[in-house]
């Protein structure tokens, strides 16, 4: 992904169909809006200027990512937590079919503060934030819902201008912040009520369905590949990842194959490059699911409102 051709990120950046735009917040807080049109793919590259924590929800088309050899990938209905030192360089790569999200960016020390000592993060992010001023790390949160697609796109979109959008902006952030720890809290204290090798099959379950999307093990040969029985399976997986192995096939596909359809790709390939032999079975199934038929999201390149489910638990 290191291209010294890549462009170096800054804002405020306006021009055409593109814009970054950097606020400052109350608690250390910085809000970055981003969002870039449909067309050629995009590289870029940012070096930090001090220790770094922060919050990415991604609206609209998936990105890569190398921050000093920490490599991940997002997709549209993503959350991350990232932290990086000061001096280290970020590379990234930008989808030609368009891309939009929300970043929150605190100093270690200040989000240390917000988030009580680290505590009100997942075990993950947590230690993502500790290790902010000496590694680059990121942790998978929980994913966008309808609700937050909407403030999110509203925070693009909002008619204020000058102290009251600061202000309104600075609420969305907030109000962002603070679903993201209920979720996790209530997820949490679920979870700890699951034998933890219960839950480390289900994630295994997770993982390796994440890598058979064209053609995904039956329950029963799921059950085998992890090392438990179908009962305990179904019942770990649906407390683990608030859904069930079906849904959590089903959504991955659509998903996979939005993020297809938003790059171009036809939706007779995208049906195959997601395991459907038959497009009018997978017209039906995504149309079932999204809400619209795949040639609008190939057309539009629009996003879809995620399944509430389905996250990177601790």
């Amino acid at each position: 992904m290191v291209d010294s051709t890549s462009e170096i990120w800054d804002a405020p950046l306006h021009g055409g169909d593109q814009s970054v735009e950097s606020i400052d917040l109350r608690s250390g807080a910085t809000l970055i809006l981003s969002q870039f049109g449909a067309g050629e793919t995009r590289r870029f590259r940012y070096t930090e200027p001090e220790d770094t924590f922060g919050f990415g929800f991604h609206l609209k088309g998936g990105a890569r990512f190398d921050v000093e050899g920490c490599h991940f990938e997002t997709r549209a209905a993503d959350v991350w937590a990232a932290a990086a030192p000061r001096g280290s360089t970020s590379h990234f790569v930008l989808p030609s079919g368009g891309f939009r999200t929300v970043a929150i960016r605190f100093d270690p020390e200040s989000a240390e503060d917000l988030f009580a000592g680290g505590s009100a993060l997942p075990s993950g992010a947590r230690g993502v934030l500790r290790r902010a001023s000496e590694d680059a790390g990121v942790e998978r949160l929980a994913p966008l819902t309808a609700a937050t697609v909407s403030r999110l796109s509203s925070m693009f979109t909002t008619p204020y201008c000058g102290v009251a959008r600061r202000l309104y902006l600075e609420s969305c952030a907030f109000e962002l912040l603070a679903g993201q720890v209920a979720t996790l809290s209530g997820r949490n204290a679920q979870r700890s009520r699951i034998k933890s090798s219960h839950r480390q099959k289900a994630l295994a379950a997770r993982d390796h369905l994440d890598g058979q999307l064209q053609n995904p093990p039956t329950i029963s040969e799921l059950s085998r590949i992890v090392g438990t029985n179908e009962f305990t399976l179904k019942q770990a997986f649906k407390e683990t990842l608030g859904t069930t192995v079906f849904a959590y096939v089903s959504r991955r596909r659509m998903e996979h194959a939005t993020f297809l359809l938003q790059q171009g790709m036809t939706v007779a390939l995208a049906a195959e490059e997601v395991g459907y032999r038959c497009v009018r079975s997978f017209s039906a199934a995504f149309r079932r699911q999204v809400g619209c038929a795949p040639s609008v999201i190939r057309r539009t390149g629009a996003q879809i409102l995620p399944i509430d489910s389905g996250f990177s638990p601790d």
